[in-house]
């Protein structure tokens, strides 16, 4: 998005949620409940809708969940679309053929957290930042989207590093619902307990949701995980065995020692994922209005943390450790040891997609998360010969 009233893009979009006294929730998975968690005590929740069949008609946290065609949205009501960037896809193409209009009878998650926070208390709130202490990883997926098969080596940071990024973050922002330390595989980095102590011992007051991520073929040691269960922190794990049966065991071995040390975990089952499609994408050609156009309309919710930077897209920075999207254009990072007090909005705006560019040098060669390209891959399918002489390591 183009950032032309810099400090006072989303004051309509707040003196439109001002208005609303109650509020649907539409999505009733892992960011839905997140919401409600963390704003149980701010706003009237109605309930929940959810395209789910199986979900309708019960109650999920206290709220009664119901499909979208049940809803009849009064003047003084809204809906939060409480769903990640690909799930919420076909959900944001049902609300405009029934007629809703985005930040005027719903809002996104991202969005509607940031904007409520700075401007009712003018406090910096993000919904989600991805930290990757490392793209080192065991396995070697053709549709990797950290660009892994085409990286000539995987990018490790040392120590002092990640430390210097989470405090200068946190002396930014005041808190965040989802800090989530990702990869690359994060179970094979070195330091990975270390960091989620480090932040937890530290900022854990200001994170609603301490998270990690990993493949599900990696059993950590024991140190690893007596330090992982003194932390508040969950653990995702992705089951891929259809893509890799030869790790099964290892899968199960992983959940055994997850329960033996009391860690909170909650297993990832997806059979596809999206293919942004680098190696087949050219939109070189196109206008500056084509491109950010192309930006507007990806519903890509993520950025990246990484050398007191903010990344406003983390595919488009993923793809720049790769070595498959060029330069890094300066108005494509947010430099926080430039932030001040006084610009507060002006950070929440850039964290929520505005930029001076209005799009990424790597638009030009990513299909995007759009209405388009919402055909899946098989998930973690894996290539023979990875240049990262990695393999399959269960």
């Amino acid at each position: 998005m183009k950032w032309k009233n810099k400090g006072h893009e989303f004051d309509g979009v707040y003196e439109n949620i001002k208005k609303k006294t109650s509020f649907y929730l539409f999505g009733a998975g892992d960011y839905g409940k997140q919401f409600q968690k963390a704003f149980k005590n701010e706003i009237h929740l109605i309930g929940y809708i959810d395209n789910d069949e199986k979900k309708q008609g019960n109650e999920l946290g206290g709220l009664k969940c119901c499909p979208l065609s049940a809803v009849q949205l009064r003047e003084n009501e809204g809906i939060i679309v409480t769903m990640s960037q690909i799930a919420r896809i076909y959900p944001l193409k049902q609300l405009e053929a029934d007629g809703y209009l985005k930040n005027r009878d719903y809002f996104i998650i991202e969005e509607f957290i940031s904007v409520w926070n700075v401007y009712k208390y003018d406090k910096v709130y993000f919904s989600s930042i991805s930290f990757l202490p490392s793209t080192a990883c065991n396995l070697n997926c053709r549709h990797c989207l950290n660009f892994n098969p085409f990286a000539r080596q995987f990018y490790i940071r040392e120590w002092d590093e990640l430390i210097r990024d989470v405090d200068l973050f946190f002396s930014c922002v005041d808190h965040i619902m989802l800090f989530h330390i990702s990869g690359g595989e994060p179970m094979i980095y070195r330091y990975l307990a270390d960091l989620i102590e480090y932040i937890d011992r530290n900022y854990g007051d200001r994170i609603d949701t301490l998270r990690t991520v990993t493949n599900g073929t990696i059993v950590p040691k024991d140190e690893v995980l007596k330090k992982l269960a003194e932390c508040n922190v969950e653990v995702t794990v992705d089951d891929y065995r259809d893509a890799v049966p030869e790790c099964k065991d290892h899968f199960d071995e992983l959940l055994h020692r997850l329960d033996e040390y009391h860690i909170r975990y909650y297993i990832n089952k997806t059979d596809k994922w999206i293919d942004l499609a680098p190696e087949r994408t050219d939109y070189s050609g196109w206008s500056e209005g084509q491109l950010e156009k192309h930006r507007e309309l990806c519903n890509q919710s993520w950025q990246e943390l990484r050398d007191g930077k903010i990344y406003s897209c983390n595919y488009a920075s993923y793809a720049a450790v790769a070595g498959i999207a060029g330069e890094t254009d300066q108005e494509e990072a947010y430099d926080l040891t430039q932030f001040t007090d006084t610009k507060k909005k002006e950070l929440i705006e850039f964290r929520l997609g505005y930029t001076a560019k209005g799009y990424t040098n790597f638009c030009k060669t990513c299909r995007g998360f759009t209405t388009e390209n919402s055909d899946g891959v098989r998930a973690a399918l894996q290539i023979e010969n990875n240049k990262n002489d990695s393999t399959v390591g269960c």
